[in-house]
């Protein structure tokens, strides 16, 4: 009974949790490529002794924290799911390196929580509309923060979880999905003032039955040349509703200095394109 309440007064942190207990070894390994693209681009950024944050980090499974903890001097591993935080700090053996500590804590501030409870319930649209508070995530202030595939996953797994149509869920997300992306955004930039917040965003998605007007391959290719460009042709795609990074950074009064595009071999058969985006205000 303690569960059933627990996922009804905490959707978004059941979906979530639900989600990481999913991982496995093999999944670990899978994402590799993923890690390696991910320390390609964190290597040139995070200093010797900086104080860093993951957002989102769920198992860790798709982000480099053993070379986080070598290179910085404090990792701070911030996620709603407890058990998940405790399993990523125990994988990272960084002897002499830095410290890794999980710290339990909703980004949303349990704004994703109302807005989807409400929603499950088919409750009208709460008035006033939640907010994600302006407090800065974790407990900085960091060098940089590192938003960790976590703004397509504030609503829609748990939205997903419930008895929704698709066009319900799709309401959902398009009232209030880009309204708390800004919030989270903004938090994670409260976090590190003066320092760098890189945003890894799975932008598309492609697997049997759920095809793209482009391949992969096609994205990356334009990637390498011109991330610009990379981006025009991704928003050809079908793109998840109310969690643009582009359009929350300029919400929070940063900007895009450097992109980087790569494949995140999600599952046998399903691939993401992931991109980097290195934003300062």
């Amino acid at each position: 009974m303690a569960r059933q309440d627990q996922q009804r007064s905490r959707p978004a942190f059941a979906a979530n949790a639900a989600n990481n207990a999913k991982g496995d070894d093999a999944r670990h390994r899978r994402w590799a490529p993923a890690r390696d693209a991910a320390w390609a681009l964190l290597d040139g950024l995070v200093a010797e002794g900086a104080a860093v944050a993951v957002a989102g980090a769920g198992n860790g499974d798709d982000v480099p924290l053993a070379q986080l903890a070598r290179r910085a001097g404090r990792v701070d591993l911030i996620d709603l799911d407890p058990a998940a935080l405790r399993g990523a700090c125990r994988r990272v053996d960084a002897p002499g390196g830095g410290v890794l500590r999980g710290l339990e804590q909703d980004v949303t501030g349990g704004a994703a929580d109302a807005v989807v409870a409400a929603a499950l319930a088919r409750a009208p649209a709460l008035d006033p509309a939640p907010r994600v508070p302006p407090e800065p995530v974790g407990d900085g202030p960091y060098d940089a923060v590192v938003c960790d595939l976590v703004l397509t996953q504030l609503l829609y797994p748990a939205l997903r979880g419930g008895d929704l149509t698709g066009s319900e869920i799709d309401a959902v997300l398009l009232r209030d999905g880009q309204r708390l992306t800004d919030g989270v955004v903004a938090r994670l930039h409260a976090a590190a003032p003066g320092g760098t917040v890189v945003i890894l965003h799975d932008i598309l998605g492609w697997w049997k039955g759920h095809g793209q007007p482009f391949t992969l391959d096609e994205l990356l290719a334009r990637g390498r040349d011109d991330p610009a460009q990379a981006l025009a042709l991704a928003r050809r795609g079908s793109l998840p509703y109310g969690c643009d990074p582009w359009r929350a950074t300029r919400a929070a009064g940063a900007r895009v200095v450097d992109t980087h595009l790569w494949r995140w071999p999600f599952a046998p058969g399903a691939d993401y394109a992931v991109f980097g985006l290195v934003t300062r205000r």
